[in-house]
This record gives C-alpha cells, structure tokens and sequence, in this order.
C-alpha cells in the first residue's frame, strides 16, 4: 500500500496565532523582582495578553499595530521590567511594519519616510524609557538606547526582507510575461509560416493547373484538325505536372523536413525564361525583356512569383489570343516589374481584393516594395511592381 505524503505548511491563520501566543509567553514570562514597587506585578500579564492580540492584525494594519503595541512595552520599560520581553511586542510590531506596510505606488518614497518616522519615535522613546529613574538597567545610557536600536533593526530587517520579496515577485512576473510573450512570437510565427505556405501553393498550383487547362483546351481542339500536335500539348501537360508536384514537395518539405531530402533552390529571377518557355509551349504568345541581375534570393524569389500570377491570370481572364509582355528592370536602387497583356482582362472592384493580387502584393510589401493593378486604357490588363534593393544591392 503505498501512502501519499505532502509536506504540510502552515497557513497565515496559524502563524499569527503561533506570534501572538509566542508574544505573550515571552512578555509575560520576564522576571518581576525589579518593578517599581507602586505598580501591582500581576498587571503585567494583562499588558502581554493585550500586545499578543494586538500582533494578530499586523499584516493588515502594521502601523496601527506599532502605535498600539509600543506605548505598553516603553511602560514596561520604565518601572523596571525585564529589557527584552518589554520590548518584544514593540520589535515584531516594526519588523511587521516593515515586512507589510502597504502603500501606494506613487506614495512609495512618502510612506517609508513615514514608516521610518514612526519607527525612529519608538526607538527614540524605549531608549529614554530605558535611562528613567525606575528602569532596571543604569549602566549607563549607549546601553539603554541599545535597546532602541533593536527596534529600529527590527524595521530593517523586515523592509530588506519585504524589498526582497518585492523584487523576486517582480522578476517571476517578467519571467511570465516573457514566457507569454515568446509564446505569442512563436504562434505568430506559425500563422506567418502557414501564410508563406497557403501563398507558395497558390501560386505553384494555380499556375500549373492554369497552364495544364489551356494545353488541354488546344490538344481537344487540335484531336481532329491537327492530330500530330496532340502529343505535343500532352508532354506539356505532363511537364507542367511534374514541374507544380516537384515545387510543392518543396514548399510542404518545411512542414516535415526529412534530412536525407534534397531540395532544390527556390526559383528566381534566371528561373524566369524557363516560366515563360513553358508558357510559350502552352499556347501564349509572352515577349521577355529582363535585365540581368543579381537580386537577393528572397526579392528574386518574389519578382519570380510576381511574373508567374501575372501570366497565370493572362492565362485565367484574357482570353483566346492574348498576348502578354514581361519587363524586368533595374532603375537605380529598385528592381520594377511590369506585366500586361492585351487581353479582355479581368473586371470589377474584386479584382483587388482577388487572392492572387493581395499575394503579390504581400510579396512586394514584405520588402518595402508596392504594387499597382489595373486596366490598360487600350484595352487588357496590367501589373506593376517596384521592390527596393537592400545596401549593395541598391548602389
């Protein structure tokens, strides 16, 4: 049989009796034989019963309680009772003070300047107390005033252990914050980096699959008129497959990364003229204008994805017969890309708020950069991006 055992601690109920009866004891307990002889001994034992009670409220009302409690022991003091169990009461009255005085925030410097006030008066008065005519103790005053001392010590001690107390409270607290904190850093970056995935298969996907539905529209065309061209649009469609299954083992790699996996680069800007081959395969008449240059691979890969929506809406809106032009340029510290076609294009106010264009235009804020779309006044559709190019990059 196994017996759970936990370590039993006491609560505050059970400790402020424990003081107040441990108070009474010891104040109770001094020797009588030196009391001025006017005053009746057995008036004692009311006065410890009374500062035993007294200490049960200490931690809600310290100061109360010290001006109470020490009045009481700097009487006993001066008839003559015994030093110590005199000032007992008043010593854990201040050490009380100090451990639990409540104050305000913006009071904080005010309150322990009273608080120390308080306890100076005390300690000031038990020392007096102790050089009176009828005191036990006349060797002299550095001695009585020592007990004075003690009372002030006890205040002390009990402001460094409550400053303390204050102090590893405050560093548990930012020690959570932090904790929570972090905690939100890493949800958010989880949220980031289902977003950069749900936006790496949408472009993948929807561009491949644009492009597989076009192939397949010409090769049913052409299955009577042009029977020889058919294999031709079948490999395309075979090779834009391979090509979008290949690009998200990539993207969802992050998801389960295996060690032993190979993956290739993201694409970039030299990845381009293969885009647009393929799509020239496919039935879409593209003129490329690109400057060559050497772009960060995270703006490389955006002006990639940038290019690749665009001819994907082409593809999706502009109809039998469009044709798209793709310009990439550098002008000075900025990289622009522009994308139109002649197409029908697509129309009304959804077009901003489509899940390709908020992409690209994620894309190109995610460095600095901005994006315009819109109609061409001549007809078709256009996409303008302008992404800035960080330090050397940009001289």
């Amino acid at each position: 049989m196994m017996v759970a055992v936990r370590a039993w601690r006491p609560g505050r109920r059970a400790v402020d009796v424990a003081v107040s009866v441990a108070v009474a004891l010891e104040t109770a307990g001094g020797t009588w034989h030196s009391v001025a002889a006017w005053l009746p001994r057995g008036v004692i034992v009311p006065i410890a019963l009374g500062q035993g009670l007294l200490l049960l409220a200490r931690r809600r009302a310290p100061l109360a309680v010290l001006a109470a409690a020490a009045p009481p022991g700097v009487f006993m003091l001066a008839v003559g009772y015994a030093a110590l169990p005199a000032i007992f009461a008043p010593g854990c009255a201040a050490y009380a003070l100090g451990m639990y005085g409540r104050r305000a925030e913006r009071a904080e410097l005010a309150g322990t300047l009273r608080d120390a006030a308080a306890v100076l008066l005390v300690a000031v008065a038990v020392g007096v107390a102790g050089v009176s005519p009828d005191a036990r103790n006349q060797s002299g005053a550095l001695l009585a005033f020592s007990n004075g001392v003690l009372i002030a010590a006890s205040w002390v001690l009990g402001y460094a252990l409550r400053t303390r107390r204050d102090y590893v409270g405050e560093l548990r607290d930012r020690a959570a914050r932090l904790e929570a904190e972090e905690g939100e850093r890493a949800a958010r970056a989880v949220v980031d980096e289902r977003l950069r995935i749900a936006r790496e298969l949408h472009d993948v996907i929807g561009h491949s699959i644009s492009l597989i539905a076009i192939q397949s529209e010409a090769a049913a065309r052409s299955a009577r008129s042009n029977p020889d061209a058919v294999p031709a649009f079948l490999s395309g469609i075979s090779a834009a497959s391979r090509q979008a299954l290949a690009e998200m083992r990539g993207v969802l790699a992050v998801l389960r990364p295996d060690p032993e996996a190979e993956l290739g680069p993201q694409p970039g800007l030299e990845q381009v003229d293969e885009l647009v081959a393929g799509l020239r395969a496919g039935g879409l008449e593209t003129r490329l204008e690109v400057e060559r240059m050497q772009l960060p691979a995270g703006i490389g890969l955006a002006v990639y994805r940038i290019v690749q929506e665009s001819l994907t809406n082409v593809i999706k809106h502009g109809g039998t017969g469009a044709k798209a032009c793709v310009t990439i340029m550098r002008n000075g510290g900025t990289v622009r890309v522009s994308v139109h076609d002649d197409g029908a294009g697509p129309s009304g106010r959804a077009v901003s708020t489509a899940h390709g264009i908020v992409g690209m235009r994620e894309r190109a804020g995610a460095y600095g950069g901005t994006l315009r779309t819109g109609a061409r006044p001549g007809g078709g559709f256009e996409v303008e991006a302008s992404i800035p190019l960080p330090g050397p990059e940009a001289s």
